[in-house]
C-alpha cells in the first residue's frame, strides 16, 4: 500500500539562510515541502498546484509577500490554504492589512524552532477550521541560541550557521551595491536578513548593528545609513574569518 500523500507547503523567503533553517527544521514534519526565494517563483508554483499552508516573509527583492496574500484572495482554487508569515518587525499597520487579508498566524523572526514546529502542525491540523488568527509574540531572547532557537540541538544550530557562513559574503556584496547606488530599499531588506539571521546565532553585538543599518535605510537617512552598513560589514566579516575553518 502506498503512503498517503503529504501535505503540500509552500516556502517564500529570500534569505538563503533562513530557507535552510526551515528545510532543517521542517523534515520532522509530515510535510512535503516547495522552496521559493522570489515572489514571481511563487506565484508560478501556486498558479499550478495546490497547497495546504504558505510561509512566507513580507520583505522580497521582486516585491512584497502581501502582493502574494492578496493574490491569494483572488484564487477561488486555494480558498482553503492557510498563511502564515514571519516577519521582523511589523507595525499596527501591517497587522491590520494582514488580518483583513485572513492571514492565520504571524511568528516574529527569528522563530524558535520549537515554535515553528508547533505552528505548522497546528495549522495543517486546522486546515478545516475557521479559527480566528491568533498572532504569536516575539520570543524573549536567552543568552543560548542553541536552546532558544533550535530546541537544543547542537547539530542544527551548526548546519544553519555553515549556511549563513556560505550566504553571508552574498549579503556584503548585495549591501555593498544598495550603499554604492544609495538604494535604501535594497539594503533595507539586506540588513533585514541579517538581523534575523545573526539574532539566531546569538550574535548579538552584529545583529544590533543590522537593526540599526535597517532603522536607517527605512527611514531613508543616506548617510546615517552608510556609516551604519560599513560598521555592519566590518562586524560581519569579522564573524567569518573567526568561523570559518583555518
Amino acid at each position: 500500500m502506498s503512503d498517503m500523500p503529504r501535505p503540500r507547503v509552500l516556502l517564500l523567503e529570500d534569505d538563503a539562510g533562513v530557507r535552510r533553517f526551515m528545510e532543517l527544521a521542517l523534515e520532522d514534519v509530515a510535510v512535503e515541502l516547495l522552496v521559493c526565494s522570489r515572489l514571481s517563483e511563487a506565484l508560478q508554483v501556486l498558479a499550478g498546484s495546490s497547497v495546504a499552508l504558505v510561509l512566507l516573509d513580507l520583505y522580497l527583492p521582486d516585491g512584497s509577500g502581501l502582493d502574494l496574500l492578496e493574490w491569494l484572495q483572488r484564487r477561488e482554487a486555494l480558498a482553503a490554504c492557510r498563511t502564515v508569515v514571519f516577519s521582523g518587525g511589523i507595525d499596527t499597520a501591517v497587522q491590520k492589512q494582514l488580518q483583513a487579508l485572513q492571514v492565520w498566524r504571524v511568528l516574529h523572526k527569528p522563530v524558535p524552532l520549537g515554535q515553528l514546529q508547533a505552528c505548522v502542525r497546528e495549522v495543517l491540523a486546522h486546515q478545516d477550521s475557521d479559527e480566528l488568527v491568533a498572532w504569536a509574540l516575539p520570543a524573549e531572547h536567552g543568552t543560548d541560541p542553541v536552546a532558544e532557537f533550535f530546541g537544543g540541538n547542537q547539530g542544527l544550530y551548526e548546519a544553519y550557521r555553515s549556511a549563513c557562513l556560505a550566504q553571508f559574503p552574498k549579503d556584503l556584496d548585495a549591501g555593498d551595491l544598495a550603499v554604492r547606488a544609495s538604494d535604501a530599499r535594497v539594503l533595507r531588506r539586506v540588513a533585514h536578513n541579517l538581523k534575523s539571521a545573526l539574532s539566531m546565532l546569538g550574535w548579538e553585538h552584529a545583529a544590533q548593528l543590522a537593526r540599526s543599518t535597517e532603522d536607517h535605510a527605512e527611514q531613508g537617512m543616506i548617510e546615517p545609513m552608510r556609516a551604519s552598513w560599513q560598521r555592519l560589514r566590518q562586524q560581519v566579516r569579522a564573524c567569518i574569518v573567526e568561523r570559518l575553518p583555518g
